[in-house]
């Protein structure tokens, strides 16, 4: 494969690549001019330097997993706040994070693709940005935000990622994983997710409002996954050891 040295868009460079994609929203057949990748007046050196290859990433774990081993010599904090590098892999990787389906690209909102550190609203729905962050701050128990597509943002990484209180708690990504992975599908439980209802163990609205009603009273940095399921209580008894762990904790047999 031919490797290349990453580079990242300066100011004028992330402008470009938001006039092409905005150029794809018109016309869904055209293809980006990858020259701009390489262009001394939109692109600049990554410091230190680092070769990148053209890959297949079917899931977000596959890219976090490369992207980890690439930029390993990147300080974090670096990598973070690099929305020209981010926004210039977008490109790089773009028919992987774009593709096109019978000759037509669906382009998704500029954000996407275009990384943008400083948004709080925004920073956690760049596809590769959140790939790469989601396997930094969850190592293990993290295969339901990273065993989707690439193409696409899921609402679990949408949803939990932007939470830094939640995030920060270092049992949570094993509890969210005992919670809402289906071990028998073999993919997460349905319907944990929907913005419209607000169901009993939902992680859009029930398990946010919870974890900071526990927060109040209990140090939830210092408890195992088993003790915080305990006090989320019965609503999140969503298989049988969690629901053996309450009955425990609420002295039911």
């Amino acid at each position: 494969m031919n490797k290349t040295l990453v580079r990242r868009f300066n100011t004028d460079g992330t402008a470009a690549f938001r006039r092409e994609l905005a150029e794809c929203r018109t016309t869904p057949t055209r293809d980006i001019p990858l020259e701009i990748l390489t262009d001394p007046m939109l692109t600049e050196s990554v410091l230190p330097p680092v070769e990148i290859e053209p890959r297949g990433f079917k899931t977000k774990g596959d890219a976090a997993v490369y992207f980890h081993q690439i930029f390993g010599g990147i300080p974090k904090q670096q990598l973070l706040e690099d929305a020209g590098l981010w926004t210039w892999l977008s490109l790089y990787y773009f028919e992987i994070v774009c593709p096109k389906h019978s000759g037509i690209r669906k382009v998704r909102n500029d954000y996407t693709y275009v990384y943008e550190a400083k948004s709080i609203r925004h920073f956690y729905r760049h596809l590769l940005f959140v790939s790469w962050r989601t396997l930094d701050i969850a190592p293990t128990h993290n295969r339901l935000l990273l065993s989707t597509s690439i193409s696409s943002l899921d609402k679990f990484s949408s949803e939990v990622i932007k939470r830094l209180y939640m995030t920060r708690i270092p049992c949570f990504f094993e509890v969210l994983d005992r919670l809402y992975w289906d071990e028998k599908r073999g993919r997460a439980r349905p319907g944990v997710t929907d913005f419209q209802k607000v169901t009993a163990g939902n992680l859009v609205h029930r398990l946010p409002n919870r974890i900071r009603q526990l927060e109040k009273t209990y140090d939830l940095h210092s408890l195992t996954a088993d003790q915080l399921l305990s006090l989320l209580g019965e609503e999140f008894a969503f298989h049988a050891e969690t629901t053996k762990q309450l009955k425990l904790s609420f002295g039911r047999e």
